[in-house]
């Protein structure tokens, strides 16, 4: 349930740009050079995207109620 909560609210919040480096880089760990050249970005610039859609995920979590904690739980086993 969480993990389809957490999908939710990264579609809803994140624009199309924000989801897509947001997941290359923290869920598929492509490495920011790589990642920045195939956004067609300079590395500063995709820094500051992912910066953002994380900021913008950490407000709308914490406006839900949630906490970091709660969600790094699903991910405990």
């Amino acid at each position: 349930d969480m993990l389809d909560h957490i999908n939710r609210i990264i579609r809803e919040e994140l624009t199309d740009k924000q989801r897509r480096a947001l997941v290359a880089r923290l869920i598929y760990d492509m490495p920011t050079e790589l990642l920045a050249k195939k956004m067609k970005m300079e590395r500063n610039a995709l820094y500051k995207l992912i910066f953002d859609a994380r900021e913008h995920l950490k407000r709308r979590l914490k406006a839900e109620g949630l906490s970091a904690q709660d969600v790094l739980s699903v991910f405990e086993r």
